[in-house]
Order: C-alpha cells, then sequence, then structure tokens
C-alpha cells in the first residue's frame, strides 16, 4: 500500500475540535484513504490528545504545538509576529520527525498554505510529489498585491508564487481560481472543488421553532464579523423584539463580541452558544427562521451550503464570489458588505412573511441539490485526484 504524509496546521481536524465546526480536512484524509493511501497525518499537539495514534489506514503523529508557544506574541498586535516564527517551528519539528522517523513516503499533502514550507522541504527531502490542500483564500486579491499588510500572507503568497506539482483548492467564494489565473497558476495544476452536505440532510424534517431566530454558525474570529450580526439585532430590538439572534462557535473575539453586546444593550436578544456538534448544530439549523452571515471574504461556507440544503433562506453580504451562488431574490437575500440597514431590513423583511421565507428557501434547496453533492459523492471526487499519484 502506498503511504501519504498528511501536514496540518490544526491541532484538530475539525475546525472547533473533535465533531465540532467544519469537518473539511477529515473528509480531504477520507478521501486519502479511499483513494489507496496509508495515511501518516502529523499536527500539533493539544492537551488532551496522545503523541501516537492510529485508526485502521489512519495514524496520527502530535508533536508539541508551537501555534501555541508562540501565542503570545499575538499581545503585541502584530499578527506576522506570531505567523512567521510559529510557521517556522513547525516546518522544522515536521521536518525532525521525518528524519529521525526515517520513514518513506509516496506522497506529501500540506493543509492549508501554513504548511507550505514543511510540503516543499519534505518533498525535497523524500523526492516525492507535494500537494496543496487550501479550503479557500485566506486573503482577497488586493491584499496580496499591494500594501504592508500583504507581509501577513507571506506563506499564501509564497505558495501562490511558487506552486508545488498540484493544489486541490476549495471552491468556498473566495474566488480562488481567479486569484490562481492573477498568479499565474495553470488550470491543469490545480483541481477546483465546490464542498459537499451530509446525506442525511434532505431526509430530516424541518420546522421552524418558537420564538423565531435567526442562526449563525462560525468560528469567532475578526474576519468572520459577527458584530454586524450584533449591529443587525440593535437595529431590530425594537422593530422585532421577539426575534432572537443565536451565534454558534467559539473563538478569541468572544470578549470582544459580549462586551459589543452589552453596548448595543441586546442581552435579552443576541446569544452567544458557544461550539456545538455538527449533528447538534443541525438540529438548530432545523429550528432556525432563517440564517444570516456577514464574514469578509466569502459566505459560501459548509453551513451556509448545509442551509440551503434544508431548505432555510439565508441572508448575506456580498464578498468574494459569494455572488455565483447567492442570487439575490432567487437563492437568498444579498446586500453590500457595510450596508446594516438594508441587511436588517432584509432580516424584518423574512420575518414578517411566512410565505416569502418558504417560497425562497424552497428555490435555495432545489438550487442547492442540483448544484451541491452528498459527502461520499464528493470524496471520491477528490479521491480520484489523490489517486493520480499512486
Amino acid at each position: 500500500m502506498k503511504k501519504a504524509l498528511s501536514i496540518s496546521p490544526w491541532s484538530s481536524m475539525w475546525s472547533q475540535g473533535e465533531s465540532g465546526g467544519s469537518p473539511s480536512e477529515a473528509y480531504s484524509i477520507e478521501a486519502m484513504i479511499e483513494a489507496g493511501f496509508d495515511v501518516t497525518h502529523i499536527s500539533p499537539g493539544h492537551s488532551r490528545s496522545t503523541e501516537y495514534e492510529r485508526r485502521g489506514n489512519l495514524r496520527f503523529i502530535r508533536p508539541s504545538n508551537p501555534f501555541d508557544d508562540f501565542r503570545f506574541l499575538l499581545d503585541t498586535g502584530i499578527a506576522i509576529l506570531y505567523r512567521f516564527p510559529a510557521i517556522m517551528r513547525w516546518k522544522n519539528l515536521v521536518l525532525r520527525w521525518l528524519k529521525r522517523s526515517r520513514e518513506r513516503f509516496d506522497l506529501i499533502v500540506g493543509h492549508s498554505s501554513e504548511t507550505i514550507f514543511a510540503l516543499r522541504e519534505a518533498s525535497r527531502y523524500l523526492g516525492v510529489p507535494a500537494l496543496a490542500r487550501l479550503y479557500g483564500i485566506s486573503a482577497t486579491l488586493e491584499l496580496l498585491s499591494k500594501g504592508l499588510r500583504r507581509e501577513l500572507y507571506f506563506d499564501l503568497i509564497s505558495l501562490l508564487r511558487d506552486p508545488p506539482d498540484h493544489i486541490i483548492l476549495t471552491n468556498d467564494g473566495t474566488c480562488g481560481d481567479a486569484i490562481a489565473a492573477q498568479f499565474g497558476i495553470s488550470p491543469n495544476k490545480y483541481d477546483f472543488l465546490l464542498n459537499g452536505y451530509e446525506p442525511v440532510i434532505p431526509l430530516m424534517p424541518c420546522h421552524e421553532r418558537m420564538p423565531n431566530y435567526v442562526l449563525t454558525a462560525c468560528r469567532l474570529v475578526d474576519w468572520k464579523r459577527v458584530d454586524r450580526i450584533v449591529k443587525v439585532a440593535s437595529l431590530l430590538k425594537e422593530r422585532l423584539p421577539g426575534l432572537i439572534f443565536l451565534i454558534l462557535g467559539e473563538g478569541p473575539e468572544k470578549p470582544r463580541l459580549c462586551n459589543l453586546i452589552r453596548k448595543e444593550k441586546v442581552e435579552s436578544t443576541v446569544k452567544l452558544i458557544g461550539s456545538v456538534s455538527r449533528f447538534k448544530m443541525y438540529e438548530y439549523l432545523r429550528g432556525a427562521t432563517m440564517v444570516l452571515f456577514t464574514q469578509d471574504l466569502s459566505n459560501l461556507n459548509n453551513t451556509v451550503i448545509e442551509s440551503m440544503v434544508f431548505g432555510k433562506p439565508v441572508i448575506t453580504i456580498d464578498a468574494g464570489c459569494t455572488g455565483k451562488i447567492i442570487r439575490h431574490g432567487k437563492t437568498g437575500l444579498m446586500y453590500p458588505a457595510d450596508d446594516i440597514e438594508s441587511l436588517a431590513s432584509g432580516v424584518e423583511k423574512l420575518a414578517k412573511d411566512e410565505s416569502l421565507r418558504r417560497n425562497l428557501g424552497q428555490k435555495s434547496m432545489e438550487f442547492a441539490l442540483k448544484t451541491f453533492k452528498p459527502w461520499p459523492e464528493r470524496i471520491r471526487d477528490e479521491a480520484a485526484i489523490y489517486r493520480r499519484f499512486i
């Protein structure tokens, strides 16, 4: 059996801990196994993890966590002072383990641009192909092209300027294909894949719960811009006093959001639920009146796709290439990024018109079922790409 080394910068294959948040990396590893690889997945350790673990054709290696070790540097307010040493330390840890283990692999896969330097070094050391697995693009083309902030994305720029043998890029609305073209990456050097949905979702009945609630689910980080949702709630606290805003997820922005909720005096209508399991989130989705996403880079994450498959009306902002999927008045409602009043009016319109919610949700579901694939089928598509390297 061929062997693949999977390098990750994340301590969990789930974006918010075991079974919480997005499972995209877990599905990619499943695709490698389905392609016929025995996979060794090396990722930073955390307090509840063991250093070595095997589950069938998947082995986990978890050395120390440089991303935690250097987290104190975030207090400087200059993110690159944290990212650069953490990424380089992770590269050194991966190479040290690889050389000490004396193991051989047939393919190296690096998840996220933060692994590009480890990916390159491991590929050169072993003389085998390197494949980058990107789950979207973490910056706009404008940020990558000019200005001082572009240095923050040094790893992504390095990957795009000097790409590995192949890239698998998630089409998550961050315009990855357009950015690849701007950096001169040939279309035959990458595959551009939409995310999928759990096949059980279309079989799950949906009934709006009372009181009505607007649902958001994401990591609480700055670029997710959950503050916009709090401001929408503030505008509607008198117009729709019975409408609740539920926000699922954890992250470093939580203290700031708590302060904003108090400042806007919406403690009774905005609830920070915290991280929940994926299937618990489906329970929240099934009962939601609508879903609302206001992220800066894109609003085509897994939860938006799943909301559409559930037949829930989606309200979002025009960010990245979101408009290729969310079409105003047809598959959802979409407004300019910082037009909070229009966002609030859209929420109010849907909250007051059950027929509009039902019709928009039905159109959204029909479009989603034609556009997106169930995860087992979507995993087979990705497995076929990995199989090229056997």
